[in-house]
């Protein structure tokens, strides 16, 4: 039950984070894209109707300017593409004191796909600046097999391929943690992957398995239980980890322990 309400709380969260992303796409919202090949734009010019044009980026990040033909503006914002427009129009001897508003259209150059155990999967194209979050409320929010642990998949500039996880918890309570959201660039892939398991067994509430669906450490997992009973000897937790060759190694927990999964928690009764 309270797995339950935990989950939808999250997904509340999340569709509260996401409300924004289809509508993304006025002058507000396109500070910070950067025009790529697909894009369709509009360009006008102040007193000028007749230099209007619609347009599309060629594969090679250029579009057709009316007076001044093939111009590049792939990786810039509308902005600093506008600028650019409005600095030819002067150099050219064409207008003075040019103002130029170039708007995105259609948005077609920058995708992200969405991995893994979310109730929605698929490739969402990016409708100007999108945070992780947003992505994640756009796939429906995260499956109820799925972990609170996300895996970020990026190129870097010298090509290889970084991977950063992180804790949904932490990024929906940005603002109280000072944590800046993370916004999404073309090519990435967000994975959120199986959430594990842990045990509990011995003088707990509620013994049995649990999802260890983001960070816990030993004194959190028992509280997953209902904590320990009145019997408990806190002082005497037991910590059974499954090994990689198949054995078990028995660990004697302390509170702030990590929990992994397959581990297996045991408290033990007390003798007094």
């Amino acid at each position: 039950m309270m797995l339950g309400f935990r989950k939808w709380c999250v997904c509340l969260s999340l569709a509260m984070a996401g409300a924004g992303v289809q509508a993304q796409g006025g002058d507000g919202n396109q500070g910070n894209y950067a025009i790529g090949a697909g894009d369709e734009i509009r360009i006008t010019v102040y007193g000028q109707p007749e230099l209007t044009a619609d347009a599309q980026v060629s594969a090679k990040g250029t579009v057709v300017v009316p007076l001044l033909g093939s111009l590049s503006i792939a990786g810039k914002t509308s902005a600093d593409a506008a600028d650019l427009i409005a600095e030819r129009y002067q150099e050219g001897n064409f207008l003075k004191n040019a103002q130029v508003n170039l708007l995105i259209t259609q948005y077609r150059s920058q995708v992200v796909a969405i991995l893994g155990k979310v109730n929605n999967p698929g490739k969402l194209v990016l409708e100007g600046p999108t945070s992780l979050t947003q992505a994640l409320a756009w796939a429906g929010g995260i499956a109820p097999t799925g972990s609170e642990r996300l895996v970020l998949t990026r190129t870097a500039k010298n090509g290889r391929l970084e991977r950063t996880e992180y804790d949904l918890q932490k990024l929906l309570n940005y603002d109280a943690d000072e944590i800046p959201p993370v916004w999404l660039q073309d090519g990435d892939t967000l994975y959120v992957p199986n959430a594990g398991r842990f045990y509990l067994n011995g003088e707990v509430h509620s013994p049995g398995m649990y999802p260890l669906d983001r960070p816990l450490n030993v004194m959190q997992a028992l509280s997953a239980g209902g904590g320990p009973t009145a019997r408990a000897n806190d002082s005497s937790i037991k910590l059974f980890r499954p090994q990689a060759d198949g054995s078990t190694k028995e660990i004697r927990a302390k509170p702030d322990d990590a929990v992994l999964d397959g581990d297996v928690l045991v408290i033990k009764e007390s003798l007094f």
